[in-house]
């Protein structure tokens, strides 16, 4: 015999918006966290990684749709085509638009131009991060050769280590400059 189960109640107003504030702040919180905890050392591309970079990008997703009503993926397909679309419907309807409906395509017009702003800036964000790994990968590759070149003269590890000490203690230079000057 089955055992009848109490009727659920409804949540109420404020605990529904008490719940949406609650998920729009972890949402907020996810965004800045995760991609500064991915950033902590050690820094490698593994399962925890992966993690946070999902974590951030589900985050921004529910923000932009809780705010425009639509997803990353519908703005990203479809920006530059809405974008024409209502810049010619908007100029189209303005000579015979009743003022309420010229001022909600007003808003419309405004709100599209700031997606479009923020995906531009978005791309420049992503052209830095690109420019900033490059950098890293290059200057690893130097690291490599120095090494390499110490090896081959003979130093060992150690006296590597210590080199290296001594030139970010002294800002730079190596022990060969301070005997020179």
């Amino acid at each position: 015999m089955s055992h009848p189960q109490a009727p659920q109640r409804q949540p109420t107003t404020s605990e529904t918006d008490r719940y949406a504030r609650t998920i729009h702040n972890v949402a907020i919180g996810a965004l800045v966290a995760c991609p500064l905890l991915a950033l902590l050392p050690p820094r490698k591309l593994d399962f925890f990684t992966w993690g946070l970079i999902g974590t951030t990008g589900y985050s921004a997703n529910y923000l932009t749709r809780e705010q425009t009503g639509r997803s990353i993926w519908q703005h990203v397909n479809g920006t530059r085509a809405s974008l024409m679309q209502t810049e010619a419907a908007a100029s189209a309807a303005a000579a015979a638009a009743p003022p309420i409906e010229q001022e909600s395509l007003n808003k419309e017009l405004q709100r599209a131009r700031q997606e479009m702003q923020r995906l531009r800036s978005e791309a420049v964000s992503v052209t830095e991060q690109v420019a900033s790994q490059s950098q890293r990968e290059a200057w690893k590759a130097q690291r490599e050769k120095e090494i390499q070149d110490d090896l081959d003269v003979g130093k060992g590890f150690g006296e590597m280590i210590t080199d290296q000490i001594w030139e970010v203690w002294n800002g730079g230079k190596k022990k060969e400059d301070e005997d020179d000057g």
